[in-house]
């Protein structure tokens, strides 16, 4: 989608743009027709204002759920991201229990992963791409951990604590990978779209006299419709556009831990 590939400061103006634009647009459009076929009387508003009505009722809430739903699933991605770095922070720390030289094999692997993420993982998750690359430092984390030979109680509880720790890791960055293709089913963008031009159409419907006034009518309504359609938009696709979840985790694990750690 075009959206995702401009910054906000240029994608929601010409989205509001377009949609606004579209909506007068309509309006223009049925504004002489309306005045020549629409009959005298009360009738045609009283009707037209059931149907108004109605129609924003069902929409209006249709919007709510699903900006929520899309909402749910860009806090859903976030606390998977949070949840793999906190299971990285932790498994450095239990590194440092291991005996030499796996444990700071398993640090320098841990490190390298995290950029990894930054700068392999993200980019290709943007383009909404499954991410392939830090496979080998999972592989090297477990070789690691693998190759320790407890020679004491103790070590066999810190080797089986930091295989815990690489468990729960391997099970978070499968969720945040899986999660690459989350978004809204596409019969719902098809609602949502529908709904938008059935919306300009019972505005251009209704019998306005002024043209000026009828015009800021549609345009405050459509304005509305605009902001949430790419807000809605914005969350659907977490890891793409501008309002994305960023791998600022990770970045600060590279700022605090992994840098003050001795």
């Amino acid at each position: 989608m075009w959206l995702y590939d401009l910054p906000m400061a240029v994608g929601l103006p010409m989205f509001i743009l377009l949609v606004v634009g579209g909506s007068c647009g309509i309006l223009l459009v049925l504004r002489k027709w309306v005045f020549r076929v629409a009959p005298q009387g009360e009738e045609w508003d009283r009707v037209l204002s059931y149907a108004v009505g109605a129609y924003g009722v069902f929409y209006g809430v249709t919007l709510a759920l699903i900006a929520a739903a899309a909402y749910g699933n860009f806090t859903e991605v976030d606390g998977v991201v949070l949840d793999e770095s906190s299971s990285l922070a932790t498994l450095y720390r239990s590194a440092t229990l291991l005996p030499e030289p796996q444990a700071d094999e398993l640090q320098e692997q841990i490190v390298q992963y995290t950029r990894n993420v930054i700068d392999e993982d993200w980019p290709m998750q943007r383009h909404l791409e499954i991410p392939m690359e830090t496979d080998a430092n999972i592989t090297a984390m477990q070789s690691a951990i693998e190759a320790v030979e407890p020679t004491s109680a103790v070590e066999v509880v810190y080797v089986q604590e930091a295989l815990e720790q690489f468990q729960q890791l391997v099970h978070d960055r499968r969720d945040r990978i899986a999660l690459t293709h989350l978004a809204l089913p596409s019969v719902l963008w098809i609602v949502l779209g529908v709904g938008a031009v059935l919306n300009a159409i019972l505005i251009g419907l209704i019998e306005v006299r002024n043209l000026r006034v009828h015009l800021l009518m549609s345009g405050m309504l459509a304005l509305f419709v605009a902001l949430l359609l790419y807000a809605i938009a914005g969350f659907d696709h977490a890891y793409a556009g501008p309002i994305a979840v960023t791998p600022e985790y990770f970045q600060d694990l590279l700022d605090g831990l992994f840098a003050n750690e001795p």
